[in-house]
């Protein structure tokens, strides 16, 4: 393995940077719950979609 490749522990996929990795994990690996209706999602953004399109009387930012 090069010195400047980082591997993702969870998948193997291998990055140039921590921060690549970081992001790639938290995009990736993080899985955001509705407090609601227990639905999971990949990202915030996929959580905060749902709660517009799902639960338009929540307001707020959706907790991880």
């Amino acid at each position: 393995m090069a010195q400047d490749q980082y591997r993702c522990e969870e998948c193997g996929a291998m990055f140039n940077s921590r921060e690549a990795r970081e992001e790639h994990n938290r995009m990736t690996h993080s899985i955001y719950t509705c407090e609601d209706c227990g639905q999971t999602f990949g990202s915030e953004v996929e959580l905060e979609s749902h709660n517009r399109m799902a639960h338009p009387e929540r307001r707020g930012m959706p907790r991880r």
